[in-house]
């Protein structure tokens, strides 16, 4: 349970940050960024926030990557204003600041705030970086695996900001469903490339290198949320460890772990094939055809391979799923949560690899074993969106079983 739990960590604390009041609220977040944080108020026509995030993508500023909080003050004042204004002797105007986990000031300014400015005030009050803070600590224990995968998150941090920054946001794909596909995405060029991911990827490399196999899902987690699908350095990388990591999961098929470092290292390289894979494996004897891959990487492994429009994977994994679901009646979990991970999927593979009659018998085992209310109209929408009217028909009129 280690690793769903680890997601949505994320979401149950900023649910009960955003219930506490906002003085309490400030202070909690100045202790948990106990380095420092950026803070600007702004005021009537001071709307400095846009030019202390542009400062802060800045070198050497992004190097620090401190947090920044921003607070409208003037006529339409946050909450937190008064509070601010009040506790920093701040009595007019918009103002910026560099604060300690306790809400000291250790710099602070009532002019627009350039990346000069910052840089200078950080220097002066001696604020060292999350990464630079890992590195001092890694050189007195050289082995220590949780800071060696916590200095390549920070480096992933600044590696995605800075990739950002010179390329933009990437354009949304089109999905698989509406027929098209992704452009490609854009790459560095190889000077912003070692500039940029250069110290991202000598810390990967020595991971796979030592005991990155203990290091647990937070270093698929890194890897996901990075940008490095833009580094060809990076891509490099990965391709070269593939073999080692696909060899981890023959010895680990069911292991959650190496399954989702494994998707994220394919994302990151533009797909790499996922059914020779699974055709390789063997589960643990006494493993069911439905218990794997396991679970909780099930639904990262079907949006990985609707990207590619890998419909043959999605057919094998999610039919022998269904299989076992039926035969065992484990359907009591049913409703949305079956639909968007085994059921809608594997309908869609179906109808788009030209099987609308297996799609359709599909269809009545799963009307038959779950009786849910909201089948036929959620089967009519994903016919309708494949473009088979006939089948939105058909699947609409559906009678739910008991009804």
């Amino acid at each position: 349970m280690r690793g769903p739990l680890l997601l949505l960590m994320p979401a149950v604390l900023m649910a009960q940050r955003s219930a506490l009041p906002p003085v309490e609220a400030f202070n909690r977040d100045l202790k948990q960024n106990r380095l420092g944080t950026w803070m600007v108020l702004e005021d009537e026509g001071a709307a400095w926030g846009a030019l202390l995030r542009a400062a802060l993508d800045e070198d050497p500023l992004v190097l620090l990557n401190l947090p920044l909080k921003v607070v409208g003050g003037g006529k339409k004042a946050e909450a937190l204003a008064p509070h601010l204004r009040e506790r920093f002797s701040w009595s007019k105007g918009a103002h910026w600041a560099l604060v300690d986990a306790a809400g000291r000031i250790l710099a602070e300014g009532a002019g627009a705030p350039t990346a000069t400015a910052l840089a200078a005030a950080a220097q002066q009050a001696g604020v060292r970086s999350r990464a630079q803070e890992l590195e001092d600590f890694l050189r007195l224990n050289p082995d220590h695996l949780e800071a060696q995968v916590a200095l390549l998150g920070e480096r992933v941090r600044v590696a995605n900001r800075r990739t950002l920054k010179l390329l933009g946001p990437s354009p949304e794909a089109p999905t698989a469903a509406q027929g098209g596909r992704p452009e490609p995405l854009r790459q560095l060029d190889a000077e912003h490339d070692l500039t940029f991911w250069s110290p991202v990827a000598r810390q990967l490399d020595q991971l796979f290198q030592g005991a990155w196999r203990e290091a647990g899902i937070e270093l698929g987690v890194a890897l996901r949320v990075s940008s490095a699908e833009h580094s060809p350095s990076m891509q490099a990388l990965l391709a070269r460890y593939r073999i080692e990591l696909e060899e981890t999961l023959r010895r680990r098929p069911n292991g959650v772990e190496p399954w989702f470092l494994w998707l994220a290292a394919s994302r990151k390289c533009g797909g790499w094939p996922l059914l020779p894979l699974l055709q390789s494996l063997e589960p643990l004897p006494g493993t069911a055809p439905g218990e794997w891959p396991p679970m909780l990487v099930l639904k990262e492994f079907i949006e990985d391979a609707k990207a590619r429009r890998d419909w043959r994977a999605i057919r094998e994994v999610l039919e022998a799923r269904w299989e076992s679901l039926r035969s065992s009646g484990d359907t009591g979990w049913g409703g949305d949560g079956l639909w968007n991970v085994v059921i809608g999927p594997l309908l869609e593979a179906l109808v788009t690899l030209g099987e609308a009659e297996a799609a359709e018998q599909t269809l009545n085992e799963v009307n038959m074993a779950m009786g849910w209310p909201g089948l036929p109209g959620r089967a009519r929408d994903l016919a309708t969106r494949l473009n088979r009217p006939e089948l939105a028909l058909r699947w609409g009129a559906l009678t739910p079983k008991g009804r």
